[in-house]
């Protein structure tokens, strides 16, 4: 089980944030920071699963266009490839710091190159169209879970600088506290 994995079945378990209104300010505002930085390897690795997705997806288009002759020119297509990535989501965003944790990053992507690693990468010629889109099955259905994991992850820190906002809002906390 990977860190990532960890944390989230700890904080997105239903009881994460039972009694929370009775907890030490200190020990919320550690609850908001961990579902941050939980937040931040999810986000990361939907980005990860979004670019993959982008680039078989770019593939299988050039191949049914019989333009992908040479696998060299679909490599120096990559920058423009990955450039154009899906198109940017409305709505509210969620802006934490872009650190991500401590957790090796082969860890967070450990589920993401079962499915389409370097290895698979470097032999797209030799698959069959289904294979691609098999794959790129796969990566749309990790991209779905991953998101529902990031909206669960954001309703928690809702939840929780919610109860922060209104212990400041109530005289609960006041900014003396902080400077002290």
């Amino acid at each position: 089980m990977t860190w990532l994995d960890t944390e989230l079945g700890r904080v997105l378990d239903p009881h994460y944030l039972d009694g929370l209104s009775e907890r030490d300010l200190d020990e919320v505002r550690e609850m908001r920071a961990e579902c941050e930085q939980t937040e931040t390897a999810v986000s990361f690795l939907r980005r990860m699963a979004q670019g993959r997705l982008d680039l078989i997806h770019a593939y299988l288009d050039r191949r049914a266009r019989s333009e992908i002759n040479d696998m060299r020119a679909f490599v120096d297509d990559l920058p423009s490839i990955m450039a154009a990535g899906p198109p940017p989501r409305t709505g509210p965003a969620h802006i934490f710091g872009s650190r991500l944790p401590d957790a090796h990053p082969d860890d967070l992507v450990e589920e993401l190159d079962a499915v389409l690693g370097a290895d698979k990468m470097s032999e797209l010629e030799s698959l069959e169209d289904a294979q691609l889109e098999s794959i790129a099955d796969e990566l749309a259905e990790m991209e779905r879970r991953i998101s529902r994991q990031r909206r669960s992850l954001h309703e928690a820190i809702d939840q929780i600088q919610a109860e922060i906002v209104s212990r400041y809002k109530t005289g609960r906390a006041t900014v003396d506290g902080l400077l002290s």
